[in-house]
């Protein structure tokens, strides 16, 4: 059995009731950030589609669900990208289009699970458009995408969404210490803000660079607002890390400091100087992440370069 984590029960409610109701439509967009379990959670929600049982959980001991356990059920499909962080083509929905055309033969359903649905390039959305718009009878399409933003809404227009919450910081940060070896304290309450509240994510954060990169990235900030840092060699240390984390990291870094430079700055000429410096250094953020985060094939050396000289420029010109 597909066990739920704490902060998946409203979607799964949400899910039961469509089931039990007979009104499952013929495809859901599963949403929600990064990091709380979407692809484990669509497991479950297939595999008690496909059941042969009318349980509202699948029962585990059918043949249906022996095949979608030993991950050959001839009633169930997986779209993904064929390489990490490449796009989904339209040759693999054109495959599924074929597929979805022969009858289910095992349960009564067919399931198809698009993973990471924004992944899909344009010719691939406008091929999978093609099939939701002509939908097969007992077909059940999941979409599950942490992006919605950038699939289009075409596409959106004609699935029915369930969005999965996050946990409150609370119980996020509880669930953490409890089910991971790491404890609630000042770090692991930084990276999980920094995983946007979601829990896997932060301990899948933890686990890949631990407090300690953590650390030092903010130490390595510091560094640069005191313009103490030879840019090339940061930049080339930083190329070992997930670039987009870390200036998340340093986003978040700094609307700290401008949160606590904004009650002075009124009455105190020193903190308004460094609250003003803090938002052109946040502005100098946000147009690196966007640029990180473009489809282009930016050199990632020279942004982080361009970017440290950039920061250490805006801090010298304030200092003096």
């Amino acid at each position: 059995m597909i066990n739920l984590y704490p902060w998946q029960s409203q979607a799964w409610q949400q899910f039961v009731e469509l089931k039990q109701q007979q009104r499952l439509p013929h495809a859901l967009l599963l949403t929600g950030v990064h990091g709380l379990g979407k692809n484990s959670f669509t497991q479950k929600l297939t595999k008690s589609v496909l059941c042969i049982s009318d349980n509202d959980d699948a029962c585990g001991v059918c043949h249906s669900c022996q095949l979608f356990e030993a991950g050959n059920h001839p009633d169930h499909s997986e779209i993904k990208p064929e390489e990490s962080g490449k796009q989904i083509k339209i040759e693999q929905i054109r495959q599924l289009i074929n597929k979805q055309q022969l009858t289910p033969t095992v349960s009564n359903w067919k399931t198809v699970v698009i993973s990471p649905a924004y992944a899909m390039n344009v010719n691939a959305n406008n091929s999978l458009l093609k099939l939701l718009e002509e939908p097969q009878q007992n077909t059940l399409i999941v979409l599950v995408t942490s992006k919605p933003e950038q699939m289009p809404i075409t596409v959106k227009s004609r699935c029915q969404n369930i969005h999965m919450t996050t946990p409150s910081f609370n119980e996020a940060i509880e669930w953490i210490s409890q089910s991971s070896d790491y404890q609630k304290d000042n770090v692991t309450e930084k990276i999980l803000r920094l995983a946007k509240g979601a829990p896997l994510a932060a301990i899948e954060i933890l686990d890949s660079q631990g407090a300690e990169q953590y650390q030092q990235v903010d130490q390595d900030f510091n560094d640069i607002l005191s313009t103490r840092v030879n840019p090339i060699t940061l930049a080339a240390k930083w190329q070992q890390f997930d670039l987009t984390q870390v200036i998340n990291q340093l986003q978040y870094n700094v609307k700290d400091r401008i949160i606590s430079t904004q009650v002075e700055a009124n009455d105190n000429p020193t903190s308004r100087a460094e609250n003003k410096q803090y938002w052109k250094v946040l502005d100098c953020i946000i147009e690196t992440t966007k640029l990180l985060s473009s489809q282009n094939n930016i050199n990632k050396t020279l942004l982080i370069e361009s970017f440290i000289v950039t920061i250490m420029q805006l801090t010298d010109k304030t200092n003096s």
